[in-house]
């Protein structure tokens, strides 16, 4: 699945609404990070959003998870490198003080639980976006309670208890799956590899 283009417009048409604020849940450490640092460089610089949040975990719940720290040796590394990284990195910080890139790093981001189960605050955080960005397989799998549901089942079914819309950025790793047309799943199987958990494939799923 590829909502790319849904990603896009839902970025775009709420710009210019009430809030502009861009949730994006983070996953890995180290290259990942990075990029996802230019995004959010993009995201203000470009006019999407007006804020951005940036969750990450107080520590990690797999060796690779990004962290505050992570994310502060991150932005040094940027704005000490040449050229256009040095300027996003000299721009990030800049919005880190002026409050409009925020570190969020809440406790349930390492609670063995579906996000269905989130606590009232965090609840709030992604009720006042515009959009949340998750990041990763485990988000996703947390997002869609990390069941086997059928896989035609429309995303935005399984996440309607999302407090606002919501775009899943997921690397396959496990086998929870939703959203998959059944000629797209046929094609798939019929190539005998285990697809699902290798690695190989990724999707964008949005739910506005």
């Amino acid at each position: 699945m590829d909502d790319g283009a849904l990603l896009w417009s839902l970025l775009h048409d709420r710009a210019h609404g009430a809030h502009g604020k861009v949730c994006l849940v983070a996953d890995n450490a180290g290259r990942e990070l990075l990029a996802d640092l230019l995004l959010v460089d993009h995201l203000l610089a470009e006019g999407p959003a007006s804020e951005v949040v940036l969750h990450v975990k107080p520590y990690p719940y797999f060796v690779s998870d990004a962290t505050p720290a992570d994310v502060v040796a991150c932005l040094r590394r940027l704005a000490a490198a040449p050229g256009e990284a040095g300027k996003a990195g000299g721009r990030l910080w800049h919005a880190m003080g002026a409050g409009r890139l925020a570190l969020r790093a809440h406790p349930f981001s390492c609670a063995p639980l579906p996000y269905r189960d989130m606590p009232d605050d965090l609840r709030d955080d992604f009720a006042s976006a515009s959009l949340t960005i998750m990041k990763g397989d485990l988000n996703y799998r947390r997002l869609v309670g990390d069941a086997m549901w059928p896989e035609a089942t429309p995303f935005a079914r399984v996440t309607g208890y999302f407090p606002g819309p919501v775009v899943t950025l997921r690397t396959l790793k496990s086998d929870a799956l939703v959203g998959v047309p059944a000629p797209t799943l046929a094609a798939l199987n019929a190539a005998g590899t285990p697809w699902r958990t290798t690695g190989t494939h990724a999707m964008i799923q949005a739910r506005p």
